[in-house]
């Protein structure tokens, strides 16, 4: 897939929650290997783009496969505030490869697209960082974003309490656990 037919696919999406998740199939398929979206992006997918709107594409794959197609497809790399390296392309924003495989251990959702798969992350450290940020930053709105998330179900609580009383937010998890029987 050449620039152009990349750009025209993306513009065809009707929410930039499905834009997203295109995508990362895009990539996915161009690169013949396995693109995770992550952090903000998939709370973006899981929430949709009327709860929350990532500024970035957060995603985790091989940065030695990804880059040349991103490049093919005509992103460029810019610098960021911190000297962080971003691909950008103005049809889709600022792309940030944030590793080469996530640290959370759990197994993430495998979502269809019409251009193939992509996996976005599991909820559950999704969930562990919007309630750190949520203490951290003393904004409600983050904890509501993660009650909704919990709200999706099947959730692993081992996990989330193992990883809430390593990050410091074990009451918060609490009060969520609480906030999700109601």
């Amino acid at each position: 897939m050449d620039g152009r037919k990349f750009d025209s696919v993306i513009a065809s999406a009707s929410t930039l929650e499905e834009r997203i998740a295109w995508f990362g199939a895009l990539l996915a398929r161009g690169g013949k290997t396995d693109i995770e979206i992550v952090g903000g992006s998939a709370i973006e997918i899981y929430l949709s783009s009327a709860n929350y709107v990532s500024q970035d594409i957060d995603l985790v794959g091989p940065r030695d496969v990804i880059g040349p197609v991103l490049r093919k497809w005509g992103f460029r790399q810019v610098e960021g505030r911190s000297h962080r390296v971003y691909w950008f392309k103005p049809v889709l924003g600022l792309v940030d490869v944030v590793g080469v495989g996530d640290r959370s251990g759990l197994q993430p959702h495998r979502m269809e697209t019409p251009y193939g798969p992509v996996l976005v992350s599991a909820v559950e450290p999704l969930i562990v960082r919007r309630l750190m940020r949520a203490q951290r930053e003393e904004f409600n709105a983050l904890y509501l974003q993660a009650v909704q998330l919990g709200r999706l179900g099947g959730l692993d609580w081992e996990y989330l309490e193992t990883m809430a009383k390593f990050e410091g937010v074990a009451s918060l998890l609490k009060k969520l656990r609480k906030d999700l029987k109601a």
